[in-house]
């Protein structure tokens, strides 16, 4: 279902206010917030609600200033991202549909999202960020605009082969443990 970007903010609402109980970077250009209680899901411990950044450009910012991009030291980005998880809650998320860029705010810091420029062949399978929410529902935002979807249906798989990994990371080598 197509969801306008007046609507985005109506799904995060439950999450505004809350601190992230983990946010980290994962492989390329992908950082991950889990947010709320946690419970057991297919075996695993995950929070109610997750936010994955997904095949996008990103660069967090502390007011007006400049903290790190997506191409920044992995390192760097962790030890960033884990001030989020100290020191913010997830205070509003802002989309923008004709620049396909969305600003996630926690509190004083911004994380603006953008298409990533680095795709050659961009598919509607694509999301820029994916929202998993209670009831097996997902937000992701792609080039089809920002769609409601049951989880699975049309989204991209969290099964990643070993050369998909390595076409995204630009032929780098990616350890999964990034």
């Amino acid at each position: 279902m197509k969801v306008t970007a007046a609507q985005v903010r109506e799904y995060f609402r439950p999450v505004l206010g809350i601190r992230p109980l983990r946010a980290q970077p994962g492989v390329g250009s992908f950082l991950t917030f889990e947010i709320g209680p946690r419970s057991r899901n297919y075996g695993h411990l995950q929070a109610r609600w997750r936010l994955w950044i997904y095949l996008s450009n990103w660069i967090l910012f502390h007011g007006d200033h400049k903290l790190l991009d997506w191409k920044a030291d992995r390192k760097r980005i962790a030890i960033i991202a884990h001030r989020l998880e100290e020191e913010t809650s997830l205070t509003n998320v802002d989309y923008n549909s004709r620049s396909e860029k969305t600003t996630f705010s926690f509190g004083d810091f911004r994380l603006v999202v953008s298409p990533a420029d680095c795709l050659e062949n961009v598919s509607d399978r694509d999301a820029y960020w994916v929202f998993f929410m209670p009831g097996n529902q997902v937000l992701a935002a792609g080039p089809r605009g920002i769609h409601l979807e049951r989880e699975g249906a049309r989204l991209p798989s969290r099964n990643w082969k070993k050369n998909e990994i390595d076409a995204y990371a630009g032929g780098r080598t990616v350890r999964l443990e990034d």
